[in-house]
């Protein structure tokens, strides 16, 4: 379900509001959230549960009683084991807790209702007013939602929001300074009664692809749009759950800012010159592909030139995608990640950046690691934010365990 709202300010407030406090659970100990994250991926049975958590049976009986008690765990049918009576699953109650997923675009604030599980509820949308500021933005979001919560597929609380904020996040994950939402405050968490975290788009994306390969320690995601970005995942096969690299002041990941040779002396906006986003953005590309008779303004126009086959926009992809392997080699040499995945519209609809991409870290790379990469184009980049963003609220709402 889709919905497109008024400005929060315009809006009589509601006879009947939604009173977020008021469906706060009892609080859980650090035993419940290591019972529920164990839980995180799929339904088990008691004897699993003991075995997992080294727990008795009795122990793991009474804590998930109390869990079902306070909404967070629900039991499954039975089902027959090998020896012995059926054994009851158990599973986590999608909606114990609440997701909104909310991006600033445009002139919107787009925002995406997911259940503890990930599923997705609803979306909606809200036109913002002109020049607004962190105030306003605040009483957006509250807007939004509140008025996503009164759905009637939202039967419960909204605990957790994810702001995805295409660039740098500062270190407490709660101010953006560079963006025209400003900066927020510090307790943001408090402000709108809900967990909240502030998390760049690549990053989010790599948490959402290295959700699509358990297997991989390490995961380098590549976006490439208006700006080029990259979020490096590592993988949670120890328990802790998947983390990604936030680095010095939240810089990690802004590969579109390393220098190359195809850029020469071009300034770029950070300040410095010869980056790689002044050659292989979306924007240098609908750029450099215009003539006086054919002005490209929009992504979609440059995909349809590539789709009628013609040859200066392939040939543009292809360059792209050899110079930002490039920019790569030096990362990937020196981190060896398992897995490269490529995003962004461009990348999605064809495999020309891809393959220009795989061409320099096959040439540039040490043969014995550029032999073991896998580099593919990844899905819809829009949901992968979507599913990173599930995955770092279920964290901020039940936290791994702090490992000795």
């Amino acid at each position: 379900m889709t919905q497109t709202l008024a400005p929060a300010g315009s809006r009589r407030a509601k006879a009947q509001e939604t009173d977020i406090a008021s469906t706060a659970q009892v609080p859980l100990d650090a035993t419940e959230i290591s019972l529920l994250r164990a839980l995180r991926h799929g339904a088990k049975g008691r004897a699993e549960l003991a075995q997992e958590t080294g727990w008795s049976r009795n122990t793991v009986a009474a804590k998930l009683n109390r869990l079902i008690d306070s909404d967070w765990v629900s039991a499954g049918d039975a089902t027959q084991a090998e020896r012995g009576r059926p054994s009851a699953r158990y599973g986590l109650n999608p909606q114990a807790a609440l997701t909104l997923v909310a991006r600033f675009e445009g002139g919107f604030l787009e925002g995406t209702l997911c259940t503890l599980t990930g599923d997705q509820i609803a979306t909606g949308h809200q036109p913002l007013t002109a020049g607004y500021d962190p105030t306003q933005s605040l009483a957006d979001l509250r807007g939004l939602r509140d008025t996503l919560q009164a759905l009637p597929e939202a039967t419960g609380p909204i605990r957790a929001c994810v702001l995805v904020v295409p660039g740098p996040v500062s270190g407490n994950g709660h101010t953006v300074p560079w963006s025209q939402v400003g900066e927020l405050p510090a307790d943001l968490d408090a402000a709108l009664d809900m967990r909240i975290a502030v998390e760049n788009d690549a990053n989010l994306m790599a948490l959402g692809a290295i959700g699509e390969h358990p297997q991989a320690e390490s995961l380098l995601y590549v976006l490439v749009q208006t700006g080029i970005g990259a979020g490096l995942a590592f993988g949670g096969q120890r328990g802790a759950g998947a983390h990604v690299h936030r680095g010095l002041g939240g810089w990690s990941g802004e590969v579109g800012h390393i220098p190359v040779r195809a850029a020469g002396d071009r300034p770029c906006i950070c300040g410095a010159r010869g980056c790689l986003a002044s050659v292989a953005s979306h924007v240098a590309l609908l750029k450099a592909l215009s003539t006086p008779d054919r002005i490209l303004t929009t992504t979609q126009e440059l995909q349809d030139l590539v789709a009628q086959g013609n040859i200066d926009a392939i040939v543009a992809l292809r360059d792209a995608g050899r110079t930002i392997g490039e920019a790569l080699v030096g990362l990937v040499t020196g981190l060896a990640p398992e897995v490269i995945c490529l995003g962004g519209p461009l990348v999605e609809s064809s495999d020309h950046i891809s393959a220009g991409v795989r061409e320099s870290l096959n040439q540039r790379t040490p043969p014995a690691l550029s032999q073991q990469l896998t580099v593919l184009a990844g899905r819809d980049h829009g949901d992968l934010a979507r599913r990173g963003a599930v995955d770092r609220a279920f964290d901020l709402l039940l936290p791994p365990a702090a490992q000795p």
